[in-house]
């Protein structure tokens, strides 16, 4: 597999826009089968951008609104349109998106559409890079949870669109397909090896309690005690109108164990809470049972996950002599860039002199990544939705 990351300013004129995607292009060699990651600001109109993109370039593009993006050519920006065109004669690229998807229906929109692109590519694929718009009802696990199961496993990377914090503008787009409340996908088959990382950093304060009393969500009970009670023993001051940007920097590390007995840790943030019943709730699934211990998190952690999860990726490609590895593709917490208010450009100082020259990338910040998550002291590795943390994935 081979890809270029193009990018360009122009959102306006899309037309003019899509023309310098193209001369960017020009001199690189489709192959057998190709197919496009896209990113753009949530103010580009999307339907516009689809159906141009069609006509002008007829396959395969999966694409999602993003509030900043990182780029190969122009580092962070918070503005325009990337376009990432992977191409290969040795693999096979499906895309599909959900209908319009609601709390009744996500269910079976998540799992029939995966299933008619599975039957599409014709055999078990590699990778599942997916895209969607969170719906505020439905818990981000979910997204991912549905997707594993309807593919047996199948390692699933991407996220959910994002927009200036109106969590109104989000949109995913599949060729000429756009949503604004819907999930996007393509299923890779063939000669394809993903190398896939996420990492997060932070320090735990005092506070740890085991989880007691939960439904999906919505935590209720800490101990013998209701979650808003030991937050604000913790000293912690719950009156703020935005709870969700309050703890940006203060999120809560979540570690549980699998049926298989394999520990798993996640970052999830506290969204909001009910004083009547003294419950929170968080942007992620938190199970019975679970630890959970209050984190802080700065810019020296967000740089050290960058540093952690490339590097790592580094090891593992240097070490499969087989297969050439030519892309990158990053989806990071839109938390962490809220880390960077004095120099939003840290994050991307961080990637840029780690990622190997010849690896062509793009990325986005998102409002919640999908990536899986690797069990220390083995080889097992569980697909999970993620708050706060640092995704990337090798082709």
């Amino acid at each position: 597999m081979r890809s270029l990351a193009v990018y360009t300013e122009e959102m306006d004129d899309l037309q003019a826009g899509i023309q310098e995607l193209k001369d960017k292009l020009k001199d690189f060699k489709l192959d057998k089968n190709s197919m496009g990651i896209l990113f753009a600001h949530a103010d580009t109109d999307f339907q516009e951008l689809a159906n141009a993109l069609q006509d002008e370039f007829g396959f395969p593009i999966l694409g999602a609104s993003a509030m900043s993006m990182f780029t190969e050519s122009n580092g962070y920006v918070t503005e325009g349109i990337s376009l990432h065109v992977f191409t290969a004669d040795d693999c096979t690229f499906v895309a599909g998106v959900t209908s319009e998807m609601n709390p009744d229906n996500y269910k079976a929109q998540i799992k029939s559409t995966y299933q008619r692109l599975a039957e599409e590519l014709g055999e078990k694929p590699k990778i599942i890079l997916t895209y969607a718009v969170k719906d505020a009802a439905v818990g981000g696990d979910e997204y991912v949870n549905l997707l594993d199961e309807a593919s047996g496993g199948v390692p699933i990377f991407g996220g959910f669109s994002s927009d200036n914090f109106l969590f109104t503008e989000c949109r995913i787009m599949v060729n000429r397909e756009v949503r604004s409340a819907g999930m996007g996908m393509i299923l890779i088959g063939g000669n394809i090896k993903p190398v896939l990382k996420s990492r997060f950093s932070v320090e735990t304060t005092d506070l740890e309690e085991v989880v007691t009393e939960v439904r999906g969500n919505t935590v209720y009970k800490l101990g013998d005690r209701t979650l808003v009670d030991v937050v604000r023993e913790a000293g912690v001051d719950l009156d703020s109108d935005d709870l969700l940007s309050k703890f940006v920097g203060s999120p809560f590390l979540v570690t549980y164990k699998k049926a298989n007995g394999d520990e798993i840790q996640v970052m999830r943030h506290l969204a909001a809470i009910n004083k009547a019943d003294g419950s929170g709730s968080f942007l992620g699934n938190i199970p019975k049972g679970a630890v959970v211990r209050l984190a802080m998190f700065g810019r020296k952690d967000v740089s050290k996950s960058v540093s952690e999860a490339i590097r790592s990726a580094v090891v593992d490609v240097s070490n499969e002599k087989d297969y050439i590895y030519s892309s990158a593709i990053i989806t990071s917490c839109a938390s962490r860039l809220m880390t960077f208010t004095n120099d939003v450009m840290d994050e991307a100082k961080g990637y840029a002199n780690i990622i190997p020259h010849d690896i062509r990338f793009s990325g986005m910040y998102s409002f919640g990544e999908f990536c899986p998550m690797e069990v220390q002291n083995s080889n097992n590795s569980h697909n999970c939705f993620h708050n706060t943390t640092f995704t990337f994935i090798v082709l």
